[in-house]
């Protein structure tokens, strides 16, 4: 399709995005792409360094992974026959998952996965309710409730607003809480835990630990551990999702390794490439048993495509075969290194954070007085394609202050330098530009001053 065919098809036949997002149909189609490098219709290239998250380990169309999907689709799939390639990836997850989980259970990407977690726990524990938590980049908790109609099985796990946070209630307990290790600097995650269960209607069955933008779970203020306590001092389970962080993208294998802890239930889930996912939820032996022996039904969800799965399979296969987990923990290193050099010289930039293959620029809401901290994530993003290097789009919520830096694990120092040459080239510019003075931007930073966590 040339230029006119492409806008003829947008303007006929599909149902356009709003005004503030018209760049996305602006993008000409892909013509080829290989690891992180894509070329465009248009003759144009990108450095892809977060935009597709199906690029996140393997990069685009890697040849052992492009020959094995093709091998599998000359294979007829049935369901009377056990599926090899499914019974495969079962073996290669009980082999890189953390003990003492080991079994595993299929299902299609979506919110399958999540609801087979909670059915799971609920099945254990005989508990109800599910309580999410998540941590901020300084280092506080935040937890939600789900509302009443969640509880039930066939309704997601979490889909309430927020009912306690890092802020709530005094520590119980200093000695034995992360929030005494900080000095009193960060909020206390225990007193927040306990307010939240109080608000439940019902016994909770489960906490489910989010990870947060800028790579695992406990971003550096030690209260996983105190949570997965906690939860089983209350007879919950602990969930934790890897939809973000897993198969090594932090520099270790899963993201829950950072921060010493195990979960009781994985959620494991993965966009490989050429439209291939797959989620898993793993857990242990015993509580396998428990659901199997529950017959709650929750089973019954589970579901695999075959080729997604000898997908799943041949990125495991590569990630270990190839290190791409110690090659994540360097780029990890690199990373923080120029990153911090770019945060020490620009006001604009609040904190840097990250793991492995996934940092986060975190930018001043303070820095241009009149100029929302939304609008500049926007244009940070939006100069960096036009330069060539393919960032995420800034999320219209908290988090839309956020401009991550995700190279594929795959990716080589000479790419790391040129996209991160962008960067400050473009972080550059956007200081230069007029704005406000700095004597009137609010909570402005003295250069020099940034955060690595």
């Amino acid at each position: 399709m040339d230029a006119y065919d492409v806008q003829d098809a947008i303007d006929r036949w599909t149902i356009r995005y709003p005004p503030g997002a018209a760049r996305r149909t602006a993008r000409p189609p892909i013509a080829h792409a290989q690891g992180p490098i894509i070329h465009d219709t248009a003759g144009a290239r990108y450095l892809d360094f977060g935009s597709n998250p199906t690029g996140a380990i393997l990069g685009h169309n890697h040849p052992r992974y492009i020959e094995a999907v093709r091998r599998r689709l000359h294979t007829v799939g049935d369901d009377t026959f056990l599926d090899q390639d499914a019974l495969l990836l079962h073996c290669r997850l009980g082999e890189i998952l953390t003990p003492p989980l080991q079994k595993s259970l299929l299902v299609p990407h979506g919110d399958a996965a999540l609801r087979v977690a909670a059915g799971m726990a609920r099945a254990v524990t005989g508990g109800a309710d599910i309580i999410a938590v998540s941590a901020t980049h300084d280092g506080a908790v935040c937890f939600t409730r789900p509302a009443t109609a969640a509880s039930h099985p066939g309704n997601l796990p979490v889909t309430g607003v927020s009912e306690a946070h890092g802020t709530a209630g005094v520590c119980p307990d200093p000695a034995q809480c992360a929030c005494g290790a900080q000095g009193g600097l960060q909020p206390c995650p225990w007193a927040a835990f306990e307010a939240t269960v109080a608000a439940c209607e019902r016994r909770p069955a489960a906490l489910l630990m989010k990870s947060f933008a800028g790579g695992a779970f406990g971003a550096g203020a030690g209260w996983a551990p105190v949570l997965r306590r906690l939860c089983h001092q209350y007879g919950m389970l602990l969930i934790v999702d890897e939809t973000a962080t897993g198969y090594g993208r932090t520099g270790r294998m899963w993201g829950h390794q950072h921060d010493d802890v195990v979960p009781d239930i994985l959620i494991a889930s993965a966009r490989f490439g050429a439209g291939q996912s797959i989620d898993v939820v793993c857990t242990a032996p015993d509580i396998a048993e428990q659901v199997r022996a529950c017959d709650n039904g929750v089973l019954d969800l589970a579901w695999h495509d075959p080729v997604a799965c000898i997908a799943a399979v041949t990125t495991i296969d590569i990630v270990r075969e190839e290190e791409l987990v110690s090659r994540a923990a360097a780029i990890g290193e690199y990373l923080k290194t120029r990153l911090g050099t770019m945060a020490a010289d620009k006001p604009m930039i609040a904190a840097v954070h990250g793991r492995g293959a996934m940092y986060a620029i975190e930018l001043s809401a303070g820095w241009a007085a009149g100029n929302h901290v939304h609008q500049l994530g926007q244009e940070v993003v939006q100069a960096c394609r036009d330069k060539g290097l393919l960032l995420r789009e800034p999320a219209g919520d908290d988090s839309d202050r956020i401009v991550r830096v995700a190279p594929p694990m795959v990716s080589t120092e000479t790419q790391l330098d040129e996209g991160l040459d962008i960067l400050d080239r473009v972080l550059r510019d956007i200081a230069a530009a007029p704005r406000a003075s700095a004597a009137s931007r609010p909570g402005a930073r003295e250069p020099g001053q940034h955060q690595l966590s």
